[in-house]
């Protein structure tokens, strides 16, 4: 889809340059700088690499607007761009089945296209969930596929919808949190963490990236950090233990991994958990 959107908007008087994210950091910015963009879309996992090569002054772009998709945005990876760009990204909320939503200048939540999707917003058992609390899936309506209809069809995105009116004036219903996939969500016994559990590491000043494994009940924290980061692991250690805690996991088990850099999927996303389906735990 990424590639199809980028295809249809390099038309007219837009010029685009359409970088693969697997390429090597190095790559990425010498094309950027060559091509000097003054709008710029990424992943948020990217976007924060970028944000480090621009403070560092490898990367020398002077950017009008930014915006993210595919991945959650944290709050610690919207505060790197700033820094880093001057600008304060758009958040962007984008599904191959229709459902489209972007935040306004308010940047307080993700405003749904209700014109173009019917949205309902249930728990495990398909019920709808009140606006205010979390729910488990989201169910779509595609009111504009006439060649494939889709009726209530089901994406496993976790979301919370605001029940207030936005300030910008936008009657257009708002997602307050989307919080991942179900598919992402750890059960260790009783206790359930949610990816936006480890938001607090994307805002440590000595992570570049990180990635969370699940081995049963044990959790696995890689990471890549920056130069000079001595004693970083220990510390994440204790800081990752203390929000489980917080979370209700009694004693958890963490073992920390420094790494070079991490593995991305073929479309270049950055999963945040990679979940165990056996062992101990059982995965939502």
């Amino acid at each position: 889809m990424t590639q199809r959107i980028a295809a249809s908007v390099d038309v007219g008087l837009h010029r685009l340059l359409a970088l693969p994210v697997t390429l090597p950091l190095p790559h990425l910015v010498e094309e950027l700088n060559a091509f000097a963009p003054t709008n710029m879309n990424a992943y948020p996992s990217i976007a924060s690499l970028l944000a480090e090569e621009q403070l560092a002054g490898r990367l020398r772009l002077e950017l009008r607007g930014m915006s993210t998709s595919s991945e959650p945005l944290t709050p610690g990876v919207r505060r790197r761009i700033e820094s880093a760009f001057g600008v304060t990204p758009f958040n962007l909320y984008g599904t191959t089945e229709g459902l489209w939503a972007c935040d306004c200048s308010e940047r307080a939540g993700v405003h749904l296209f209700e014109d173009m999707c019917i949205v309902e917003n249930v728990d495990a058992d398909g019920r709808r969930v009140p606006d205010g609390e979390p729910g488990s899936r989201l169910l779509l309506t595609n009111l504009f596929n006439r060649v494939q209809p889709l009726i209530r069809f089901e994406i496993s995105d976790m979301a919370t919808v605001e029940p207030r009116l936005c300030a910008c004036g936008r009657t257009l219903r708002r997602l307050q949190s989307l919080d991942g996939r179900s598919a992402d969500v750890i059960r260790i016994g009783r206790v359930t963490i949610h990816p936006m559990q480890f938001a607090p590491l994307t805002a440590d000043p000595d992570v570049r990236e990180f990635q969370v494994v699940q081995e049963g009940r044990r959790l696995r924290l890689r990471v890549a950090l920056r130069a000079g980061s001595n004693g970083a692991a220990a510390r994440l250690r204790t800081v990752l233990g203390e929000r489980l805690c917080d979370a209700g996991l009694v004693e958890p088990v963490i073992d920390v991994e420094v790494v070079e850099h991490l593995q991305r999927s073929a479309a270049g996303k950055l999963p945040l958990v990679v979940a165990d389906r056996g062992g101990g735990a059982s995965i939502e």
